[in-house]
């Protein structure tokens, strides 16, 4: 009878440790899924896997954010492969088109610490080469800002009459710079760097006069 007794007892016991190894794993999972809602939420989790339009749409604005901190050596590669593609006579071609270069080169092309002055030389080859309307676009903004900086060099030249020559030429720049998102940086660059954009500006639209 008392051994009978002591096994029932360790039997109790036993289930007792048990329940509470269970309640404890629960509560477990209970907070793993909490942790992982609560990051979710936050953005700093993925836990879902399937694709969804609203997806596409995420991954869309992932691309389009990484396109702002692109390495510009990875930009330069993108052109020079495209070159080297276009002067060999080989018919294996290396280089592929990309959406999302393409449109970082042409929103930095005045940039001079993101393409290089060889960079840039490639890069009006390359522009010469596309489509009418990427063309024509290049074109505007290249007109734009050599006329924001031949308007700037003329206000330079006539500080003598300073007042009447502001109202000359905020008359004639008016269409050139009042819808200019980046004039404000423009105004910050020194005579030098001002310089250096206006020739940029000048050997596209000469290098495109020639295309045409």
């Amino acid at each position: 009878a008392t051994m009978g007794a002591s096994k029932s007892k360790k039997h109790r016991k036993k289930q007792r440790i048990a329940k509470h190894v269970v309640e404890s794993q629960t509560r477990k999972k209970q907070e793993d899924a909490e942790k992982q809602l609560l990051a979710a939420s936050e953005g700093d989790g993925e836990t879902s896997t399937s694709t969804t339009p609203d997806d596409a749409n995420d991954e869309s604005k992932k691309s389009t954010k990484n396109t702002k901190t692109k390495d510009p050596a990875e930009a330069a590669s993108y052109l020079t492969l495209w070159n080297l593609d276009r002067n060999s006579e080989s018919t294996t071609k290396n280089w592929k088109f990309n959406k999302n270069t393409q449109s970082w080169l042409l929103r930095h092309m005045y940039d001079f610490d993101k393409v290089s002055k060889s960079t840039f030389g490639t890069l009006v080859d390359y522009v010469c080469q596309g489509g009418d309307k990427t063309r024509l676009r290049i074109e505007e903004e290249a007109k734009r800002r050599a006329r924001r900086y031949k308007e700037w060099e003329k206000k330079q030249q006539k500080e003598g009459d300073a007042e009447q020559d502001d109202e000359d030429v905020a008359d004639e720049t008016k269409d050139a710079t009042s819808s200019s998102p980046d004039d404000e940086e423009w105004n910050q660059l020194d005579d030098h760097d001002k310089r250096k954009e206006y020739k940029r500006a000048r050997k596209v639209l000469d290098s495109l006069k020639e295309q045409q």
